[in-house]
């Protein structure tokens, strides 16, 4: 199942993923550990703007992707018609 992979210290869509460096040793860690396969879309709303797709094909290897991050992830389905995909986000920040 594909989901957009998010994180609670920088919300999606991403204007600059090539020079997001908390985003980019996510995405290395997740390809090396997890083996999941990573794509990039373009986002509907914001020109310029991606989103990261994740292919999860197992539980198996979303727990990968838990382990491979060090954090615990937040499944959230936003009712937002723009969005194609669930979202996967990483809670790497306290939120009260």
């Amino acid at each position: 199942m594909k989901f957009y992979l998010s994180s609670a210290q920088h919300w999606e869509s991403y204007n600059d993923l090539k020079n997001n460096k908390l985003m980019q040793k996510y995405l290395q860690e997740i390809k090396k550990e997890a083996g999941v396969e990573v794509t990039f879309e373009k986002d509907t709303k914001y020109e310029g703007n991606q989103h990261i797709v994740v292919d999860i094909p197992s539980m198996k290897a979303l727990v990968q992707i838990m382990k491979a991050t060090g954090y615990d992830l937040v499944i959230e389905q936003e009712f937002d018609e723009d969005n194609k995909y669930p979202i996967i986000c990483i809670y790497d920040d306290y939120i009260e």
